[in-house]
């Protein structure tokens, strides 16, 4: 008989010390979820900021639209 009651002692001392384990990662998941939300991520980059995007200035540019499945394929090959 008091070997089941230890069992149940241990069993809710591990209970308990789950759920404060729980508790604590969860706040700390809110508290850094609170911080990351005031950085801004998306402003506008400083002065040494390279353009990625090449925009064209001609108005004539015609767009083809050929059935290429090129990109297709490469979404199958690489198991997406």
């Amino acid at each position: 008989m008091r070997d089941i009651f230890h069992v149940g002692v241990n069993f809710i001392k591990i209970c308990c010390l789950f759920v404060l384990l729980t508790a604590v990662f969860y706040f700390g998941m809110m508290w850094m979820d609170h911080f990351l939300g005031q950085v801004h991520r998306y402003d506008e980059p400083g002065s040494g900021a390279v353009a990625v995007i090449r925009h064209e200035q001609s108005g004539n540019v015609k767009v083809t639209h050929t059935l290429d499945f090129s990109r297709f394929f490469e979404f199958l090959r690489d198991g997406e």
